[in-house]
């Protein structure tokens, strides 16, 4: 058993065919295990100017939530700088599922509260609490006002989170893909990765052949055109 599988009985598994794949034919025979992490790691928060913080910390905590629609210049200047440095740094993807947004993608994108706004009024514009995910993560039948703090603190950075967060966390330590018995699998590795793949749906058929995929790929030498259209095909999934 490798050590990535060791030491942790709560965690649960997706199998995954391999005949899924019919088209990538090799040896699996061999003891690799690939940890490839099922949601996006970001760095950094946008940085957003001076006087358009200014202008949003005037705005009284409990009034946030309900100021996000509006169009003042502030607003509008958070809203468009949050989205423009997360669609650079997350490559056009959903944060959860990693699906492509936007115009490279099928989806659109949407200035996710990972802290949702509507039970966190005050961290509405904190730009950690904001990445960019697909309408279906961030929609009414997965996230939308789902509770992810387990212990609130007066700052933002200094809470608990259910969630692994994609700024404060490194996914790869939460939720993993292993190759086990000529099957590849998504696995659980911690309390949070058991909470975000329930909650966020992670382990969906289309979320876990898309990651699982990418771990098969990541040691495979494929010509260019082969891994275009592979490349293609998985972010149709």
């Amino acid at each position: 058993m490798s050590q990535l599988l060791e030491g942790y009985t709560p965690g649960y598994y997706r199998w995954l065919p391999l005949t899924t794949w019919h088209s990538l034919r090799y040896s699996l025979q061999s003891p690799l295990i690939w940890k490839i992490a099922a949601m996006l790691k970001i760095v950094e928060a946008a940085t957003i100017s001076a006087d358009v913080q200014t202008a949003l910390d005037t705005i009284p905590a409990a009034e946030r939530k309900n100021q996000w629609p509006r169009a003042t210049n502030a607003i509008k200047a958070f809203k468009r700088t949050v989205k423009q440095h997360g669609m650079a740094v997350q490559n056009a993807k959903c944060v959860w599922c990693e699906s492509k947004v936007g115009f490279s993608g099928r989806r659109s994108a949407h200035r996710d509260h990972i802290a949702p706004k509507d039970l966190y009024s005050a961290w509405t514009f904190e730009p950690y609490n904001i990445a960019l995910s697909c309408e279906y993560c961030n929609g009414f039948e997965i996230k939308k006002d789902l509770d992810t703090i387990a212990v609130p603190a007066p700052a933002y950075a200094d809470s608990q989170f259910h969630i692994v967060h994609p700024y404060f966390d490194n996914p790869e330590e939460h939720i993993g893909f292993v190759h086990e018995d000529a099957r590849i699998v998504m696995k659980s590795l911690s309390p949070k990765g058991i909470w975000t793949i329930d909650k966020m749906h992670l382990d969906s058929p289309s979320a876990t052949a898309n990651r699982a995929l990418e771990a098969v790929l990541k040691d495979i030498a494929l010509p260019a055109h082969l891994a275009t259209l592979i490349e293609q095909a998985m972010e149709a999934l």
